[in-house]
C-alpha cells in the first residue's frame, strides 16, 4: 500500500496542494459505533486508494494493531484524497477520529487542524451525547459541519418503515441536529450553517452497504427540478426503490446507482470553504495578534509566500526522528531542513523530513503550501497545540508574535493509577520514556511522588489507561497497574481576601485569590504571568511590573505550580483558582536570586487567600446517556442505583429507550463491561463529563 500512496501522492496530490481555493481540510467525528470510519473506507475507495469490495470492512484509517483487536478508533488518522466536482479536482485532506470520551481529545486536535466536519448520526439511536460534545466542539473552533445520517438502512429493514415514515425520522433528526447547532452558534451563524438537503450540507444513506442520497440525487431524478413537491416526492420514490432492492437482496445495486463517496465527498466540496475562505474567520478567533502585522495578512489570508506558521495537532514518538509531528500550515510554505521555532520553548530546531500523511504511510515532499495538512520528523521538545514559526521571521520581527489559542479539551484526566514495571531490574529505566510518551497525549498525566518514589499515571478514563498501558507495552515498557484512584479537585466556593508579605528581608506581595471563569479574561486583568489549562487555573501581575520573560517571572511561575498542586485541605490540585498580584517588591540580589527570595513569600501569602475563600474538595462525576431496548431500562436503572448514581430522564427515542443519568467517577469502573452483559450486547451508550460534586455533598455541583 505504501508503494501506492506515494504514487498517488506524486503524480496526482503535489499537482494541487498550491490551488488553496481547490483544498478542503475536514475531520469525521461522530458518537462511537455511528459509522466513521465505515465511511471513511468509501470516501478513500473512491480516490483508488483501496478495493470497493473491502471498503466498509477494512477499517483502513484504524491501522494500529489495537484499533483492529479491539475494533474501536482511538486515536486520529489522516489521509489526503481527489474527488472531481464539476470537472474540477479538489484536494480533501481528511481527518479520522474517535468517538469514544476517552479519546475526545483527538477530536479537538483534529478539528483545530481543519475547516469542516463531517458528523455521522445513526438514523436509530439519533443524536447522542458524544455526538452533541464533538459537535460543540466543532462549533468552539468554527468548524463548518455536514450531516451524514447513516444507517437508514435500519430503518427500512429492521423497523420496516415506509418510505413516508423513513422520510419522517430523518426529518426530525435533522430538527434536532439544527436545534443542536442553534445553542452554539449566533443566529446569523446559524442561518448560513444549518442543516438542509437544499444547500447540499445534508445526505443520507448508509455506509456499511455504501449507497448515499443527496439533493443531486433526487434533482437527476426529477429530470432537473427544483420546486419542493418534486423533491420531495423524488426522495419518497426513490426510498420505495430502495426497499425493494433490500427485499430483492440487491445490496450491492444499491451502493453502485447511488454511491456514498461521491454524495458526501460533494458535500464537501460544495459546503466547506477552502482555507483563505476559512481562516478570514478563523484566524481572528484562534490568533491574539494584530490583523493589520505582516503575519496577521498572511495568517488571515493563507498566504503561501508569507512568514511559515504551523500549528502542531499530533506527536507521535519515532526511533529514528525523537518524533513525528501532524501539523496544519497556516501561512506561508513549509520547507524540508528550514529552521523552525518553537514559541512556547523558544527552541530552534530543523526538519530532517517533511510531507504529508496517507494513513500509516508518512510521502516525503520537499516542501507543503499554506492551507494543508502536513507531517515534521526531527523536532524535540515538541508538544500538541505548540506554533511553530520560520525563525528567520522570529528573530527578525521587533513584535512580541503570539502563538494560536490553546486547545481547550472537553474531559481532563480523572483517575490515576499507581505502575510499577513488570521486572524491578526495570525501575531505574522506565521514567524517562514514560515522560516522553505521556507528552505526546495531553489528557495523560504523570508524575512521580517525591517522598515514596511511587509512580502515578492519570487519564481521561479506565479505557484510556489501558490502551495507554497496551501502547507503552509495545515500546518495551512492560508495566502492571495498581487500582484505580479517582482524582479529586479542591476549589474556592468564593474568592478570598488580599494578603500582604511583611518580611523586609525577602520580596513582598500582596495577593488574591479569586475563582475564575470562562467570563473572566486574564489578558484584560494585567500581564499573565502564566497559565495551567488543564485546572483553568492563573497567575496576573496586575502591576504590570514583572518581565513575564525574565528571571524572578520563572521563580513566580514555580510558585504558582507549588499551590495549584497541593491544595489546602487535602493536598489536591486546584481548580479555577486566580491568582492576583496587586502589589509586588522584588527583593534580588545579582546575579542569582535564591528560590526562598521570591517563591516563598509569594506561596506564603497565596495560601492566606486561598484559604479565606471557602475552599472544598470536588469528585469528578460522568453524564451518561445509553440507548436499549424497552426490556432492559429495569436493568439499566438498577445498574445506575447501584453505583450510586441517579437516572435523571427516561425518554422513548423512535424504536429505542433513552437514558439519562450521572454516576461518580468512583463508581464507573467495569460500567461497560456490566452494560454489554447485561443487556447482551442490545444497549449501547455514550459519556461525558459530567462536573465535578461538593464530596460532601454531591446536590452541589460545579462547572
Amino acid at each position: 500500500m505504501s508503494h501506492l500512496y506515494k504514487k498517488f501522492v506524486k503524480e496526482r496530490v503535489t499537482a494541487l496542494v498550491s490551488e488553496t481555493e481547490n483544498i478542503r481540510n475536514v475531520t469525521i467525528i461522530a458518537h462511537i459505533d455511528h459509522g466513521k470510519t465505515t465511511l471513511s473506507d468509501s470516501l478513500i475507495a473512491a480516490s483508488g486508494l483501496l478495493s470497493k469490495e473491502v471498503a466498509a470492512s477494512a477499517r483502513l484509517l484504524d491501522y494500529d494493531y489495537i484499533e483492529q483487536q479491539r475494533g474501536i478508533t482511538i486515536k486520529a488518522s489522516g489521509i489526503s484524497l481527489i474527488h472531481s466536482f464539476q470537472g474540477v479536482d479538489h484536494l480533501i485532506n481528511l481527518v479520522d477520529t474517535p468517538g469514544h470520551i476517552d479519546f475526545s481529545s483527538h477530536v479537538t486536535r483534529g478539528l483545530r487542524l481543519t475547516d469542516g466536519a463531517v458528523i455521522v448520526v445513526d438514523a436509530i439511536e439519533g443524536i447522542m451525547v458524544q455526538t452533541e460534545t464533538v459537535t460543540r466542539q466543532a462549533m468552539m473552533e468554527l468548524v463548518r459541519p455536514v450531516l451524514f445520517v447513516n444507517k437508514v438502512d435500519r430503518l427500512i429493514r429492521e423497523r420496516r418503515l415506509n418510505s413516508q415514515k423513513t422520510a419522517s425520522e430523518i426529518n426530525k433528526l435533522v430538527r434536532e441536529f439544527n436545534a443542536m447547532l442553534g445553542k452554539y452558534l449566533d443566529d446569523k451563524r446559524l442561518e448560513e450553517w444549518e442543516i438542509s438537503f437544499s444547500n447540499g450540507s445534508l445526505s443520507v444513506g448508509s455506509a456499511i452497504d455504501k449507497w448515499g442520497l443527496d439533493i443531486v440525487t433526487l434533482k437527476e431524478y426529477t429530470g432537473g427540478s427544483e420546486k419542493a413537491a418534486d423533491l420531495t416526492n423524488a426522495f419518497l420514490s426513490i426510498l420505495d426503490e430502495i426497499e425493494k432492492a433490500y427485499k430483492a437482496g440487491k445490496r450491492k445495486e444499491i451502493g453502485e446507482r447511488f454511491p456514498v463517496a461521491r454524495v458526501v465527498l460533494d458535500s464537501v466540496v460544495r459546503v466547506v470553504p477552502n482555507p483563505k475562505e476559512a481562516q478570514s474567520y478563523r484566524i481572528p478567533m484562534l490568533w491574539e495578534g494584530s490583523p493589520d502585522s505582516e503575519i496577521g495578512r498572511s495568517l488571515i489570508n493563507c498566504s503561501a509566500k508569507g512568514p511559515c506558521i504551523c500549528v502542531v495537532g499530533e506527536v507521535q514518538p519515532d526511533r529514528h526522528a525523537s518524533t513525528v509531528t501532524a501539523v496544519r500550515i497556516f501561512s506561508g510554505t513549509l520547507e524540508r531542513a528550514k529552521l523552525l521555532t518553537n514559541l512556547r520553548t523558544r527552541e530552534q530546531r530543523k526538519s530532517l523530513q517533511i510531507g504529508m500523511y496517507m494513513s500509516k504511510t508518512r510521502v516525503d515532499l520537499s516542501q507543503v503550501p499554506a492551507g494543508n495538512l502536513a507531517f515534521i520528523s526531527g523536532l524535540r521538545n515538541i508538544a500538541v497545540g505548540d506554533t511553530l514559526v520560520e525563525t528567520e521571521t522570529f528573530e527578525k520581527t521587533t513584535e512580541t508574535i503570539p502563538p494560536m489559542i490553546a486547545l481547550q479539551y472537553p474531559t481532563e484526566p480523572v483517575v490515576t493509577y499507581a505502575i510499577e514495571p513488570k521486572s524491578l531490574v526495570d525501575l531505574g529505566n522506565i521514567q524517562a520514556p514514560i515522560e516522553a510518551y505521556v507528552k505526546t497525549d495531553p489528557a495523560l498525566e504523570f508524575e512521580v511522588n517525591p517522598e515514596t518514589g511511587e509512580m502515578l499515571l492519570s487519564g481521561a478514563g479506565e479505557l484510556h489507561i489501558e490502551i495507554t498501558v497496551e501502547k507503552l507495552s509495545r515500546q518495551g515498557l512492560e508495566v502492571t497497574l495498581g487500582k484505580p484512584m479517582v482524582l479529586l479537585r479542591e476549589q474556592l466556593t468564593t474568592d478570598g481576601k488580599p494578603f500582604s508579605s511583611v518580611n523586609e528581608n525577602v520580596s513582598s506581595f500582596t495577593i488574591r485569590a479569586i475563582i475564575t471563569s470562562d467570563e473572566i479574561v486574564p489578558d484584560t486583568l494585567g500581564t499573565v504571568i502564566d497559565k495551567d489549562l488543564g485546572s483553568s487555573s492563573w497567575i496576573i501581575d496586575c502591576t504590570k511590573t514583572i518581565n513575564p520573560f525574565g528571571d524572578e517571572a520563572q521563580l513566580i511561575k514555580e510558585a504558582f505550580r507549588t499551590i495549584i498542586r497541593n491544595g489546602p485541605l487535602r493536598g489536591e490540585k486546584m481548580r479555577r483558582l486566580g491568582l492576583l498580584i496587586e502589589g509586588v517588591h522584588i527583593k534580588s540580589e545579582a546575579p542569582e536570586t535564591s528560590w526562598r527570595d521570591i517563591t516563598q513569600p509569594l506561596i506564603d501569602v497565596a495560601r492566606k487567600s486561598v484559604s479565606t475563600g471557602a475552599p472544598v474538595v470536588l469528585e469528578p462525576w460522568i453524564h451518561l446517556e445509553i440507548s436499549t431496548p424497552e426490556e432492559y431500562v429495569g436493568t439499566l436503572s438498577a445498574i445506575i442505583s447501584r453505583r450510586k448514581g441517579q437516572v435523571l430522564e427516561i425518554n422513548s427515542n423512535r424504536s429505542l429507550y433513552r437514558l439519562d443519568a450521572e454516576i461518580p467517577v468512583k463508581e464507573s469502573f467495569g460500567l461497560a463491561n456490566e452494560i454489554r452483559t447485561s443487556t447482551s450486547g442490545w444497549a449501547t451508550w455514550g459519556a461525558r463529563t459530567g462536573g465535578y460534586r461538593n464530596i460532601k455533598n454531591p446536590e452541589i455541583r460545579f462547572d
